[in-house]
């Protein structure tokens, strides 16, 4: 044994007993607060049951839609239905792929995800078919086709009066905006939008016009889009969104001939030709007013709103500050009759917050001041719930789906169906436990493709009671 060991023993006879005699006991820990305790989070809803059974309550008639559209292969040696390819590309979107590989590489071998499809569509489907299929077919199909079925949806819901709680005035609140859908440094293809910076560079680009039904909660649900962009390489002049509104207006009154609309538009639309064809069209709008746009209109209004004090309402906020509404009526601009509505926030100091102004078509009275300047203000959804989302909640809007023109526009319709179905899902059968479950969408999306590809489908796909989407 070595000697320095037998030292120590000598010194310290106790062995390993702890100072209570006995085996070594373990040192106290000091007694004080513990970490954060974890919270209770409920176990994740099944989701692709609640995708079931949110499709079979709103759209029974999907599968017969995507049926509908024209299979463009003629060989008659197509394995898949058309059907099975077109739900495919919106579920990608609805699961967040980010593009065509990742979900390529998601779902190979997917079984549970083609008998998904199964019986969602009502036809037999063995194995899921490849994206490079979808892509085949998406170039000899029309663009129009996915957002025809989009239309149809959305024709749907207002025939079961699910929207009816959004109309102002009888009509339906329709945000009109533009956004980005794709850059390139270098010319794309015949119709790119061509930018010239100041520093010399040249940009290319394609832009996206789209229209939603704004409502309650959040809701931002895509009713049409149209592309901004050039007609080829020779034209007179460049697209622009004032063009594509005229040209997606039409289309809107194509898809939805009985459905009248309030459009809520930024200052852009602060346009004779834009108002009239509204008004043509027995639509009413709320429109950003800019003293720098109509100098001239709005100093008749300002001029107005002094001989009429009597044109307002004040409301005071529970937490302090107040929200006072005014307005005036019959402003004459270019022969219409307009309205111009104002409203100025103050927080609980008496200091402007916030202030507004739009151009109406209505006359504004103390009865509707209030409910049309809320209206007004939703246009926002656009940009938050709308463009927001598509771009950085996991659709991926900028990505480049398709190098084919015809291709690339049938992706962005199926995009905008995936961005219908997930409000409804989200904001309606699963708006109470959607916070704690996901906390996000993009997480929610990444969660579906997931429930999609590896969870079988319950035999029971009743809906728990009904379905609202507003709580208004």
């Amino acid at each position: 044994m070595d000697e320095r060991v037998q030292a120590a023993e000598d010194v310290d006879p106790g062995g390993d007993e702890g100072l209570g005699g006995g085996i070594a006991q373990p040192r106290a820990e000091p007694q004080g607060p513990r970490g954060r305790p974890k919270k209770h989070r409920p176990s994740p809803p099944e989701l692709n049951r609640d995708l079931a059974v949110v499709l079979r309550h709103f759209f029974p008639e999907l599968s017969d839609w995507l049926g509908q559209v024209e299979d463009p292969r003629r060989s008659g040696k197509a394995v898949f239905p058309m059907k099975v390819l077109l739900l495919l590309g919106a579920l990608m979107f609805l699961g967040h792929s980010g593009s065509r590989n990742h979900f390529n590489d998601r779902a190979r071998d997917a079984r549970e995800m083609a008998r998904t499809l199964s019986r969602l569509l009502g036809c037999a489907v063995d194995v899921l078919p490849h994206l490079d299929t979808l892509e085949t077919v998406l170039r000899r199909t029309t663009p129009a086709a996915a957002e025809i079925i989009l239309a149809k949806m959305i024709r749907r819901l207002i025939r079961m009066k699910a929207l009816d709680d959004w109309r102002i005035g009888g009509r339906f609140p329709l945000a009109v905006d533009g956004t980005g859908l794709h850059s390139f440094r270098h010319r794309h293809c015949e119709n790119c939008i061509e930018a010239h910076h100041p520093s010399g560079a040249v940009t290319y680009s394609h832009n996206l016009l789209v229209a939603f039904l704004a409502g309650g909660d959040g809701y931002a649900l895509p009713i049409a889009c149209e592309l901004v962009e050039n007609p080829g390489l020779v034209y007179d002049k460049q697209d622009c969104e004032i063009k594509a509104f005229h040209r997606l207006e039409r289309k809107i009154r194509e898809l939805y001939p009985q459905t009248r609309f309030h459009l809520l538009l930024d200052g852009l639309y602060a346009d004779q030709r834009v108002m009239r064809q509204a008004l043509e069209n027995d639509w009413t709008f709320a429109i950003t007013f800019k003293e720098s746009d109509m100098p001239a209109l709005w100093r008749e209004a300002q001029s107005l709103l002094a001989l009429a004090p009597g044109q307002a309402r004040t409301v005071f906020r529970p937490g302090g500050g107040t929200l006072q509404t005014r307005w005036v009526n019959d402003l004459d601009y270019q022969g219409m009759a307009l309205a111009a509505i104002f409203q100025v926030e103050t927080d609980k100091d008496g200091h402007v917050a916030h202030s507004f102004a739009h151009l109406c078509a209505d006359p504004i009275d103390p009865l509707n001041a209030g409910p049309v300047a809320a209206a007004a203000r939703m246009r926002w959804r656009c940009e938050n719930e709308g463009f927001n989302v598509l771009k950085n909640g996991g659709f991926a809007l900028e990505h480049v789906y398709s190098r084919n023109r015809a291709a690339s526009q049938a992706y962005v319709g199926f995009m905008l169906i995936a961005h219908l179905v997930q409000q409804l899902l989200t904001r309606g059968l699963l708006a109470t436990e959607f916070k704690s479950a996901f906390k996000t969408f993009l997480n929610y999306g990444i969660q579906m493709l997931e429930a999609l590809l590896s969870r079988p489908l319950p035999q029971n796909l009743d809906p728990p009671g009904q379905i609202r989407l507003s709580t208004a």
